[in-house]
């Protein structure tokens, strides 16, 4: 059974300063390539959501790596049957401390 997936405002924020950076930076193909790459790992993680690794700090929290350039981080959330993506980062900016 798949599991429903939900933004927070935080991985949307992310996935808006990314996008802004790539209008500017890429070809409209470019970004209908990385659309097409969010939309095939979140089917993916929507149906196996231990597919990617966890990233160890916290319990049911996981990095997906959505293309060479950007990723999301996501909580598990078994008991709700949901996937909470938390964060979307590209994977040359500043890490979060």
């Amino acid at each position: 059974m798949a599991l429903k997936i939900v933004w927070t405002s935080q991985a949307e924020n992310g996935l808006d300063k990314v996008l802004d950076y790539l209008e500017k930076e890429w070809t409209i193909m470019e970004i209908l390539n990385l659309e097409q790459h969010i939309n095939d790992l979140l089917h993916r993680i929507s149906k196996y959501p231990e597919i990617c690794p966890q990233t160890g700090k916290f319990k049911n929290v996981y990095k997906g790596l959505v293309d060479k350039n950007n990723y999301i981080i996501y909580r598990i959330q078994p008991k709700k049957e949901l996937i909470e993506i938390i964060n979307f980062r590209g994977t040359k900016q500043k890490p979060i401390k």
